[in-house]
């Protein structure tokens, strides 16, 4: 099972990914796991407490200036994704980085469509935390993916993204029924707000779980999973702990391990 996670930057891709990762080696114990880290920011491996080796986009670039006519590319990418693989208790361990050029990904992304087609042969779940950009939608990089989990914050920001990221997936031929949204970050419902009904300019009080619910709504994505705002999360990030270690009695684990259970079955 390939799942993709996606959604705009800042929203907690890198967490859900992280503890998706645990969640899952913990639920399938005999299970073979690949995380790949499909953001050139690579967070993952910090995540996931881990120390990545050379990425895809180094490998590619040590291809471009050891490239002589008796090299064939993909057996030295075959070799040398094997070589820079990272192996833990939990899972193994990818990172893609960068793309040749200031700002291109083109060339990792052709390599990440690669590495999913190589890879899922070998393992019963891979995990890929995606870039913040639309970059592997629209280049069709991710769409054969089993799940695409579309994470949001309770900002407008954040479900415009979704709703954009949908819409791309469907040009780009991923099935409907394969998209959910998650949404991170929610707060205590405690906000009141006065919101114009139409036309008469009367106004009607709505809580912030009802302005929520329909912004959800709004989206037409499947909500599968709903992560309270987390001060833990924050302490770990600001510490540099890794995230997959966070304590099972916080307010995000066991979301995301009922997340683990619905998608690993």
């Amino acid at each position: 099972m390939i799942i993709v996670i996606t959604g705009k930057g800042g929203v907690g891709k890198t967490m859900v990914s992280s503890l998706l990762v645990r969640c899952i080696a913990e639920l399938k114990k005999d299970a073979k796991i690949l995380a790949i880290d499909a953001d050139p920011a690579t967070n993952l491996a910090d995540a996931l407490g881990i120390k990545a080796l050379m990425s895809i986009g180094e490998i590619i670039e040590n291809f471009n200036v050891e490239n002589s006519k008796n090299i064939n590319f993909l057996d030295y990418l075959r070799q040398k994704i094997s070589e820079n693989t990272t192996h833990t208790e939990k899972s193994d361990f990818i990172e893609m980085g960068q793309g040749e050029g200031v700002g291109c990904y083109c060339s990792v992304n052709d390599v990440l469509r690669f590495v999913l087609e190589e890879k899922q042969k070998n393992y019963k779940f891979v995990i890929v935390d995606c870039a913040a950009g639309l970059e592997h939608l629209s280049r069709k990089t991710t769409t054969g993916a089993d799940v695409l989990l579309i994470v949001t914050d309770t900002s407008e920001a954040g479900f415009r993204s979704a709703e954009t990221i949908k819409k791309i997936a469907v040009h780009a031929g991923v099935e409907e029924d394969s998209m959910f949204l998650v949404v991170n970050k929610v707060k205590e419902a405690r906000e009141v707000r006065k919101v114009n009904t139409g036309s008469e300019k009367t106004e009607k009080v709505k809580t912030g779980s009802e302005i929520l619910n329909e912004k959800i709504a709004n989206t037409k994505i499947l909500e599968i999973c709903r992560i309270p705002y987390d001060e833990k999360v924050i302490v770990y990030n600001n510490s540099g702990t890794p995230l997959i270690n966070i304590p099972s009695n916080s307010k995000t684990y066991p979301r995301i391990k009922e997340l683990a259970e619905f998608l690993a079955g």
